[in-house]
């Protein structure tokens, strides 16, 4: 019998983790649902599912493995409604970047029997830079040599560590562990706070006394500093903030102090402190890329984990194995 995966939000995360689930050997069902009619039919396009369901709740009772790839908020009225359908033994995966919510609604609302683990995917090194990095096609290999960040609840079963680990071998990216808190406290620095700050910098240019001048001389920089709150839908972010609120809270305290501490600088007129601060800024951001290319993290506390290579325990819990090169289709 097919092992069932249900996606759940066929978006560029998850579209590309179903190409990726495609590109393996095994046998499969990929079973593909979005409340975004285009982004289903995208999916459907590029090979990411084998079949569309109008609605979850037409597959839920048969996944053996349910991939959440929606915004954060939208996650718990499917796993409030349709948590009791899903089938004993399953694994549900989050791929949200905040775990938070997911954890505590899946504690809420899935019955005994059921596993959930968290998994962020962390695209490689080519897509930080570049065409790449603002494409928001799905591809198969969109995150080859990226990371896969796996975060378990305490009591998390075999099977769904496993399933986190096996993901992570067929994205052919690496797997860490990565507590709850400290999760979201990474994500909130490296996605939360660039989208706030790119609405912060456009109210503070439109509140300015000169907008009107400002708005004639703007070029790209401003457009691109700008541009990150408009890539997503508006409710979605003010959700979002408002889930993570008391860490983005925190976050804009560091940042408040991290810009007076540069105001200090331009008061003082102290030049070489200046020269200095952005120095480091700028060393701190190319030993960031080189240890993303490299993959050395040196003493970094990530709890790497080994990625799992044998054929037979890929298949006993994820239903298949990657391909080997020369494998026919």
């Amino acid at each position: 019998m097919a092992y069932e995966i249900l996606l759940i939000g066929l978006d560029q995360v998850g579209a590309s983790i179903g190409m990726a689930l495609n590109d393996a050997e095994g046998d499969v069902d990929l079973v593909g649902y979005d409340p975004d009619r285009h982004l289903s039919k995208r999916a459907e396009t590029v090979g990411a599912v084998d079949r569309l369901v109008s609605h979850p709740r037409k597959s839920i009772a048969s996944a053996d493995l349910v991939i959440f790839s929606l915004p954060i908020d939208e996650v718990e009225v499917y796993l409030e409604h349709l948590g009791e359908k899903i089938k004993e033994g399953a694994v549900i995966l989050d791929t949200a970047q905040i775990k938070v919510p997911f954890f505590k609604w899946a504690e809420e609302h899935l019955p005994e029997g059921r596993s959930y683990i968290g998994a962020t995917p962390i695209v490689g090194p080519s897509s930080l830079t570049g065409e790449d990095a603002t494409s928001d096609e799905p591809r198969a290999d969109l995150y080859a040599d990226g990371l896969l960040a796996i975060i378990a609840p305490p009591n998390a079963s075999e099977s769904a560590m496993a399933v986190g680990l096996n993901l992570a071998s067929i994205l052919k990216a690496a797997p860490f562990f990565i507590d709850l808190h400290e999760h979201d406290a990474a994500l909130t620095t490296t996605e939360e706070l660039p989208t706030i700050l790119s609405a912060v910098l456009l109210q503070t240019a439109a509140h300015s006394a000169s907008w009107k001048e400002l708005q004639r001389v703007a070029g790209r920089n401003f457009a691109q500093a700008t541009s990150l709150y408009s890539t997503i839908p508006l409710n979605v972010l003010e959700k979002r903030l408002f889930l993570n609120r008391q860490k983005n809270i925190d976050k804009l305290d560091q940042f408040t102090a991290e810009l007076q501490d540069l105001r200090q600088l331009l008061a003082e007129e102290d030049g070489q402190g200046i020269s200095d601060y952005l120095k480091e800024a700028d060393h701190t951001r190319r030993s960031w890329i080189r240890s993303r290319e490299q993959g050395d993290w040196g003493g970094e506390d990530l709890h790497p984990a080994e990625s799992i290579d044998s054929p037979g325990f890929l298949t006993r819990f994820l239903g298949f194995r990657r391909k080997k090169p020369g494998d026919g289709n």
